[in-house]
């Protein structure tokens, strides 16, 4: 298991068991009960706030001083701030939430305890 593994894992979600059955429901963040390959049962991940958490933190380490940068050089009006940076951030989220939830969830199953 090396990092390039674990990033080719999280960009294109699957099962951590046996990395070929899918990880989330269609258009959706939520695991899958049960995997379709190796019959893991993946509805019992406990993700909690962990992905939702780190995602603050990312945004607003990036999209903050983004947006500071282009008030100093352009100066734009307030509403121009508020649609730019929505709809930057509101993709962003779409993109890298489901990388960092997959993360978070082969940390877990690579982790817990053997039963």
């Amino acid at each position: 298991m090396s990092l390039l593994d674990d990033i080719r894992f999280c960009l294109k979600p699957r099962c951590p068991v046996c990395r070929e059955g899918r990880l989330f429901k269609p258009w959706s963040v939520d695991p899958v009960e049960e995997c379709a390959i190796c019959h893991t049962r993946l509805g019992e991940t406990d993700v909690g706030d962990g992905a939702s958490v780190f995602m603050i933190f990312l945004l607003g380490a990036t999209v903050v001083p983004l947006a500071l940068v282009v008030d100093h050089f352009f100066s734009p009006p307030l509403w121009v701030h508020a649609v730019l940076w929505g709809g930057v951030m509101l993709g962003m989220i779409a993109v890298i939430l489901p990388a960092v939830k997959a993360y978070v969830i082969l940390l877990e199953y690579r982790h817990r305890p053997k039963r």
